[in-house]
């Protein structure tokens, strides 16, 4: 390792004082995810809490992830046109102020009907908060860390979202729910408050992303800088094939687990719902391992590569249950394709970051949102009518198969190095 003054003979930046901001800014999105995966479990569990209708408690489910299929592209606009820092403290506030009011309707004991259409509009209220804060901090991390480090640097954001939201938040909303709901929502409150002040913290970057993102456009029209990241994620060829990719691996990856419950639970597999649950912990555990493994694979082997082994990877988890009923082959298979997440999601968004202009990513990030979600509830309503046709094995080896249809445009448009491939 050189030293500080070896470092600047050489050329090379000091890279001390960005790996404190850079801390700032994880430390901010470790405890906001933490409070994410508290919501996740927070929300439907208070819903039934509250309510025996099946239906009212889909409301909420549905409340808290439609804004994410709507809102995305306005949330790109408004990230691109302010303070990104001020922009993620001003959400984490808001989140924290919105369980404040849930959370005083529970102690007040406002009533489960008044409660219950509370929740509804905090689960709103919950969901643009999240939707801002991670297209934020997706922009904003190119500012805080060198363009070499920016595999690094999403490995340990992707990596802790995952560890954060799914093996610790859920189960542990879980746990404070049972004890009593106000736990859970004052728990949640407190950690965005929490964020909020690790981003008060966090020096150094905006007065450069501000400066960057109040660039004028050409066409300063609203309608115009509205649809920009969309016209420049089209005009971009190696980010529009890469895009279209994830969204048909997106409907794909949707239809294989809205299946993958009846054919492992009710079907031959003949998991019990504890069984499916620790399945999923195999995709959530394999994706966390991807995104460690990505900054050294990303150095040695480059973009095309790795995506590539990505998309194999997928189709061996899409395509095992369409063959093998037996348990080992299906976790073995669902393991590894949570590795390939991993490693698309770090490397696809470190790409991302190095070919668009710092004042549209978060335009570009909301239109590649916009349509990864878009795919996946038409990936879902396609497997159930296919499912009731057919049957589950069919669902899952035509997934494998379009799935694996995306190698082709892969490997014809990104050269072997891989579009924007730095190695350092």
């Amino acid at each position: 390792m050189l030293t500080p003054a070896a470092q600047r003979r050489s050329g090379r930046p000091d890279q001390r004082a960005g790996g404190r901001v850079f801390a700032r800014l994880w430390a901010a999105t470790a405890s906001a995810n933490l409070g994410d995966g508290l919501v996740m479990a927070l929300i439907p569990l208070l819903a039934v809490h509250l309510t025996a209708s099946s239906g009212l408690v889909a409301g909420a489910k549905l409340a808290h992830t439609l804004p994410w299929a709507v809102a995305p592209l306005l949330v790109g606009l408004l990230v691109d046109s302010m303070d990104r820092r001020r922009l993620i403290i001003f959400f984490h506030l808001f989140r924290a102020a919105a369980l404040s009011a849930l959370l005083a309707a529970l102690l007040l004991d406002a009533g489960a009907f008044f409660a219950l259409c509370l929740l509804y509009l905090v689960a709103l209220c919950l969901a643009v908060g999240e939707s801002v804060a991670d297209i934020a901090t997706t922009a904003l991390v190119p500012s805080v860390v060198p363009r070499h480090r920016l595999e690094w640097a999403n490995s340990w954001i992707r990596g802790t979202e995952s560890v954060l939201n799914e093996f610790v938040g859920l189960p542990l909303g879980g746990l404070l729910i049972a004890i009593g709901p106000a736990w859970a929502v004052g728990g949640a409150g407190g950690l965005y408050l929490v964020a909020a002040a690790a981003m008060v913290m966090l020096h150094g970057t905006s007065q450069r992303v501000a400066q960057a993102s109040h660039r004028p456009d050409a066409n300063g029209r609203d309608r115009h800088r509205l649809t920009a990241g969309v016209r420049l994620l089209w005009r971009n060829r190696p980010l529009r094939t890469l895009t279209l990719m994830s969204t048909v691996m997106a409907g794909c990856w949707s239809a294989w687990l809205a299946v993958l419950v009846v054919y492992t639970v009710q079907g031959p597999v003949g998991l019990s719902p504890a069984g499916y649950g620790l399945l999923l912990t195999a995709l959530g555990a394999g994706a966390v391992i991807g995104a460690a493994l990505s900054p050294r694979l990303a150095r040695a082997l480059g973009v095309r590569p790795i995506l590539a082994a990505d998309v194999v990877a997928c189709v061996v988890m899409l395509g095992t249950p369409a063959v093998s009923a037996g348990i080992a082959p299906i976790a073995c298979a669902t393991f590894l394709g949570g590795v390939g997440s991993g490693l698309w999601n770090v490397v696809v968004i470190s790409l991302r970051q190095r070919l668009v202009p710092h004042g549209q990513l978060g335009r570009v990030s909301g239109a590649i949102r916009s349509l990864g979600w878009g795919g996946m509830p038409l990936g879902a309503a396609l497997a159930a009518g296919l499912t009731e046709l057919t049957g589950p094995r069919p669902v899952f080896a035509t997934a494998a198969l379009l799935t694996a249809l995306t190698l082709i445009p892969l490997l014809r448009v990104l050269p072997p190095g891989g579009a924007g491939d730095e190695r350092p």
